[in-house]
């Protein structure tokens, strides 16, 4: 989940803050004689961010809102502070607040609704998200979320319905063609998920998640010989255990078997303990067992010793089980 949520951006604080800027400066002119609680601290901690001191930031922040809990503006500038920094326990504190003080600002529930997603709330997230589209429908960020929150959920339809909204708002964002791609994918409609991640990657040429989604497509398809292509490029620009499974399985669609395996002993040599890879040899082996004229059981007597390796690593694996009890006895 979060490696889609991650697409989003931090925003709000600088305009936050100039604002503030300037809103003071009227006030100490003699347009108001009265500056309200806690503004003082709110400046210093706008100062202290435009130097680069955002501890100090944010330690005028807090001092600003125990002062005066209704100051909407420290509030919003400290849950971005929170959010920014990965707090996102903090940062939802002062978005709850925030939306209390201001239910009227859409990108207050927006930003509620990312820090709930960060942290797995996916209910709370998705009413955020929706809220917020009530005040702003055209949000291509609140549609997109809105939409793999639902995928999360196990809805794929809304998931469809929200990131293919969010392609329309946004027809230059690479990220909202990339998850429309997934969300596809879990409604099972491969050929249009595959058009949707080649449109991301016309936006995006090099991003990994987007190419890796595209090769594990393609698998999908039994297009392995694409998969290849693709799965080679994602290992270029990122070399992972996963990476280097997903990349076997394509060469398993190609019936490059043996390259295959070299993929995932690549991916143990990386992660010794990457059990799903140890997992693959063994289908690997099983293939080449069955699918020669004389059965070779030196293969599935390798299956058989590499998934005992997997399931001392994962006992809870009922697939595999089934598997080493299914071909533990000669054909």
């Amino acid at each position: 989940m979060k490696n889609h949520a991650n697409t989003l951006l931090l925003t709000g604080i600088a305009l936050v803050a100039a604002g503030a800027i300037g809103l003071v400066g009227c006030s100490s002119s003699g347009s108001s004689g009265h500056a309200p609680k806690g503004i003082d601290r709110y400046v210093k901690a706008v100062q202290a961010y435009q130097a680069g001191d955002k501890d100090r930031a944010m330690q005028n922040l807090v001092a600003a809102t125990r002062t005066n809990p209704d100051l909407i503006m420290a509030r919003l500038m400290l849950g971005d502070l929170y959010r920014e920094s990965g707090d996102y326990n903090n940062a939802v504190n002062q978005y709850e607040h925030l939306v209390k003080l201001d239910p009227y600002t859409w990108s207050n529930f927006y930003k509620l609704g990312v820090s709930y997603q960060f942290l797995e709330r996916l209910r709370e997230a998705a009413d955020s998200y929706n809220r917020a589209l009530k005040l702003n429908p055209d949000d291509p960020n609140s549609n997109m979320n809105l939409g793999l929150v639902y995928l999360y959920l196990g809805n794929a339809d809304d998931a469809v319905k929200y990131t293919e909204r969010a392609t329309l708002l946004d027809p230059k964002s690479a990220a909202a063609y990339s998850n429309l791609g997934v969300s596809l994918d879990a409604r099972g409609e491969f050929a249009r998920a595959e058009a949707a991640y080649r449109h991301s990657l016309d936006l995006d040429p090099d991003n990994a998640t987007t190419l890796l989604n595209l090769g594990t497509n393609l698998i999908a398809q039994n297009k392995g010989a694409e998969a290849v292509d693709i799965l080679e490029r994602v290992i270029k620009s990122a070399d992972t255990p996963l990476h280097r499974k997903r990349y076997g399985d394509a060469l398993v669609k190609a019936g490059r078997y043996d390259d295959a395996i070299k993929q995932y002993e690549e991916a143990l040599k990386l992660n010794p303990k990457y059990y799903p890879a140890m997992n693959e040899i063994g289908w690997a082996k099983i293939s080449e067992y069955k699918n020669n004229l004389e059965l070779d059981e030196a293969k599935r007597e390798e299956a058989l010793a590499i998934w005992n390796q997997s399931l001392e690593i994962n006992p809870d694996q009922p697939k595999i089980t089934a598997a080493k009890k299914e071909y533990s006895e000669k054909k």
